[in-house]
Parts: C-alpha cells; structure tokens; sequence
C-alpha cells in the first residue's frame, strides 16, 4: 500500500512540476512531502515493532485464556439458572393471570422457587477468580462476580417477597 502512494505522489510530482511558478517552491513542496512520507514511514515502523510479540507472551496469553474459558463455562452454568429461576417465576405469575390455581399451590411453587434461588445465590457467593489469571483480569473477573452477587441477591428478594406475598395463612415475618 505504501508502495503504491509513493508511486502516486512520484507521478503527481511530475505533473505538479510544470504547474509550479517557480522551482523555489516546487522544492519546497516536495521536502513539505518528502518529511510527510517521512514521519509516517517512522510512525507505521514504531506500530509494527510494538505489535510484536514473542513466542512466550502467546503462551502465557493462551494459559490465562484456558483458565479463563474454565471458569467461565462453569460461571455460565450458574448464570443459565439464574436465568432458569426467572421463567419458573414468570411461569408462576402467568399462571396466576391466565388460569385458576389454588392459593396453596401458587405458594407451594413460589416456596421451591425461592429455595432453588437461596441455592444458586450460595453457589454465587462461592464463585472465586482463578489465581492463575493476571491482574487485570483478575480485577474485571472480580468486578463481574460482584454484579452477579448483586443480582443474585435482588432475584432472592422479590421471589421471597412474592413468596410472603402468596402466603395464604399470612405474611411471613422476614
């Protein structure tokens, strides 16, 4: 591609040649190019030389990707039922809507839904980051695990709270 410019600038001089007043400035142009062409070429070297790395940063990249893909399919499985937990729920409130169901039994299931979400918010708080990833890492992989507790947490409340809700002999004390 540079090649190809610098075959374009070369033709355009040529031609540029006998439209200049004067060869004063016709010089001038072409040094005003010439350090142009120059401190790009300088530029692109500097880019290419940092975008080098050696054979034992791709290993070390390829290490924390594995631990990183470990955890990660393990952090989606605790994510899928905390996106599991939500259908039942919203299953249960359309049901609620759409059909006759008996008090108990809309308590009963809410009942199960919230002991299934008590579950997987223990299985959130166990989550811990890989020692084996970097730094940087480790701080965004912490920064998600604390979202998820958060989340987590405010799926807890709002089933126990519908949960107290449909309670057909009262409110719950909680």
């Amino acid at each position: 591609m540079a090649y190809i410019l610098f075959v374009i600038a070369t033709v355009a001089l040529i031609i540029l040649y006998k439209f200049f007043p004067t060869k004063k400035i016709f010089a001038g142009f072409c040094v005003l190019l010439i350090v142009i062409f120059g401190v790009s070429a300088f530029i692109q070297h500097k880019k290419a030389e940092q975008e080098i790395i050696t054979r034992e940063q791709i290993e070390i990249i390829r290490e924390q990707q594995k631990v990183f893909g470990e955890w990660y399919a393990n952090y989606q499985k605790d994510i899928d039922q905390l996106d599991s937990n939500w259908q039942i729920y919203y299953d249960i409130v359309n049901t609620l809507k759409t059909a006759e169901i008996y008090e108990y039994t809309t308590y009963e299931r809410l009942k199960e839904l919230e002991w299934l979400a008590i579950d997987e918010q223990v299985r959130i708080y166990n989550l811990e980051v890989p020692k084996e990833l970097d730094d940087e890492t480790h701080i965004l992989v912490s920064a998600v695990i604390n979202k998820t507790k958060i989340y987590s947490d405010a799926q807890v409340k709002i089933i126990t709270l519908v949960c107290a809700m449909a309670n057909p002999e009262g409110v719950e004390d909680f």
